[in-house]
């Protein structure tokens, strides 16, 4: 039988990693939000999250099997650093445990804040409740503002799925998505609102994958079903690392705090 451990958001906190590559489990799995979110200015936010890819990630992503996705709040431009270092997994398919594949998605719906190199209309036919003050993209050259026009144009979410589907059997598949599915137990702010995808959300129930895992959402902890489908998200690992242990034979999901 095989296990892999996953958490998400962890945003550059280095005891969660710590603790995270030190679990039993034939894997790591991660599911974005993955850098250092610091105060100062745009550029020192960017050259704070090269360094940390510079200087510790890619060397803990090297230590063991490892799995990952970027997040929202990971700058695009710090993310080539990481290249060769454990398996990056966003818009791909590849061989995972069991026999089973596994693919990711690090992008999520467009939210009210800046960083915009991981955001994504939902679909055609979507629009975001909160239209965000500014749009941020990283590129090689630094950081540039751009109208929401050139986020739309980049495609949405439920058409990049549907291309993820067919890149592996989506039955045997094991999805990491860094937005939740909309309508869950795992999407909901404080106040009750669900704010995941709605793009996931159908494609999860069209596909019916085995597992799908999940962050972004930092205060809906928790094991969902949809279906035949396990959805988790373990909550972020900002100020401690909250992970889970998942067993492949049996879907069965244990929490490690």
């Amino acid at each position: 039988m095989s296990s892999f451990v996953y958490a998400t958001d962890l945003h550059g906190n280095v005891e969660s990693y710590e603790r995270l590559f030190d679990l039993e489990g034939d894997a790591v799995v991660l599911g974005g939000d993955l850098l250092p979110h610091v105060k100062g200015t745009l550029e020192f936010r960017l050259e704070a999250q090269q360094e940390f890819c510079r200087s510790f990630l890619s060397k803990k992503f090297a230590s063991r099997p490892c799995f990952w996705i970027a997040g929202n709040d990971d700058w695009a431009a710090a993310l080539p650093l990481l290249e060769g270092k454990g398996t990056p997994i966003h818009g791909r398919a590849t061989p995972f445990l069991d026999g089973l594949s596994i693919a990711g998605y690090a992008f999520v719906p467009v939210t009210p804040f800046g960083m915009k190199d991981h955001d994504r209309f939902d679909s055609e036919d979507w629009t975001p409740s909160i239209l965000p003050q500014r749009c941020l993209l990283s590129s090689p050259a630094g950081l540039e503002s751009g109208p929401l026009t050139s986020v739309r144009l980049r495609g949405t979410i439920a058409a990049d799925l549907e291309r993820l589907a067919a890149l592996s059997d989506p039955g045997r598949t094991v999805y990491v998505t860094h937005s939740p599915p909309w309508g869950t137990s795992l999407d909901r702010m404080y106040d009750g609102t669900s704010i995941g995808s709605r793009a996931i959300r159908a494609f999860i129930d069209r596909h019916r994958p085995p597992l799908t895992l999940h962050g972004h959402i930092h205060e809906s902890p928790g094991v969902d079903r949809l279906g035949p489908t396990v959805s988790v998200n373990p909550g972020d690992s900002l100020t401690r690392l909250r992970a889970v242990r998942v067993d492949l034979a049996s879907l069965s999901v244990t929490p490690l705090r």
